[in-house]
């Protein structure tokens, strides 16, 4: 579908710069495709003016994702330069790239949005390009991501699983954060703009929404990720101190997911202590996700209220019976950034919180259908 709305655009683009957005619109969708599905399927639930905008939000949280320091391989290429560089310079390769992303994001925001020149980042071009048709974009958002990334990239472990949080707070919220400030730019939802004005207690509500919703995405994807950092960045993403509380250390974790312990003894007693840990940790995702459902749940009750007492406000007397459940899309659609992490949860539990189960390691191929479920019902 996002494909076939792609092709039909094709031929509003002849200039230069119509060229070098379509472009930059094309490389971020192939890129999501293949290294980001669920972003690349949510986008279809965007309005279309601001879908290059979401569609670089989410290529921007992949891209920095996948800045390391050269990881547990100490002859590689990647970490020979950065040690050499390091003890050159003071700096690393990570410090340059964090920088690099920092001072182009900041240029983005800085720089005329007029401008046709090529600042030679598809997400680059597609941000200035939000900016140019006054979408509403707050570029702190974005180095507060970069910041909390760059100090996990360096090294950071998480003594508990509140500290994961805070991670996440500090990056996938501050993502959630930037999707609802873009849905609810002027030219796209005047009436939930309107909606808002009327009470400050559903401002809250929906940023407490999107708070949860990151945080929760954050714990997922250190248990999702727990093979990849320890195997390729010789990194720890469990709490610390659960693991004290059952006798998991970090050494004999890396070993296991390094392939380094040969017995089968040996590799069951850990996973059976990695289990637990496991569990205890998707314990605080799964409470995140509750508290957001509860309060998307209030949130529902609050509009309906907010309708009911407001029966002469044109604005949202007009669209407000439009709004599926009485919540507009551009309030909702922006939490179904919450959708994987919730069936990657379920399937955790499924399978006993093994994450090295062969089961686990498939793909999740229900996010098109429970998408398009959750948005009709209005559920995460």
């Amino acid at each position: 579908m996002l494909r076939s709305q792609l092709k039909r655009q094709v031929r509003k683009y002849s200039s230069t710069y119509d060229t070098l957005v379509y472009n930059a619109q094309q490389n971020i969708i192939q890129s999501l495709e293949a290294n980001d599905r669920s972003s690349y399927l949510l986008a279809q639930y965007i309005p279309d003016v601001a879908r290059n905008a979401f569609l670089a939000i989410r290529a921007f949280n992949l891209e920095i994702n996948k800045i390391s320091d050269g990881g547990q391989n100490s002859s590689s290429i990647a970490s020979q330069a950065s040690r050499e560089m390091t003890g050159r310079l003071g700096v690393s390769t990570v410090d340059l790239k964090f920088k690099f992303w920092s001072d182009l994001v900041s240029r983005v925001f800085i720089e005329d949005p007029y401008s046709e020149k090529d600042l030679g980042e598809p997400i680059a071009i597609l941000l200035r390009d939000a900016l140019r048709n006054d979408l509403n974009l707050d570029v702190d958002y974005l180095l507060k991501f970069l910041q909390t990334r760059r100090l996990f990239v360096k090294g950071g472990t998480f003594q508990t699983v509140n500290d994961i949080c805070s991670y996440g707070e500090g990056t996938y919220s501050q993502l959630n954060y930037l999707t609802q400030g873009l849905l609810l730019s002027p030219s796209i939802s005047p009436s939930s703009i309107r909606l808002l004005e009327c009470s400050t207690d559903l401002q809250a509500k929906i940023s407490d929404i999107a708070a949860h919703i990151g945080q929760a995405t954050a714990v997922g994807s250190m248990i999702l990720g727990l093979q990849y950092y320890a195997t390729s960045r010789n990194q720890v993403t469990m709490p610390i101190d659960l693991m004290t509380k059952f006798d998991l250390s970090q050494e004999s974790l890396l070993r296991l997911c390094q392939g380094h312990i040969k017995t089968n003894m040996e590799q069951e007693e850990i996973r059976d202590k990695l289990k637990n840990v496991v569990y205890e940790t998707a314990i605080t995702a799964n409470d995140h996700m509750l508290t957001a459902r509860d309060k998307l749940s209030k949130t529902e009750q609050e509009i309906k209220e907010i309708l009911s007492s407001h029966p002469h406000d044109q604005l949202l007397s007009r669209h407000g019976k439009k709004w599926r459940r009485n919540i507009p899309d551009v309030l909702f659609t922006p939490f179904m950034v919450a959708i994987p992490t919730t069936l990657y949860l379920n399937r955790l539990e499924k399978y006993d919180f093994d994450v090295f189960s062969p089961k686990l390691q498939q793909k999740e191929w229900r996010l098109a259908w429970t998408s398009f479920k959750n948005y009709h019902q209005r559920i995460v």
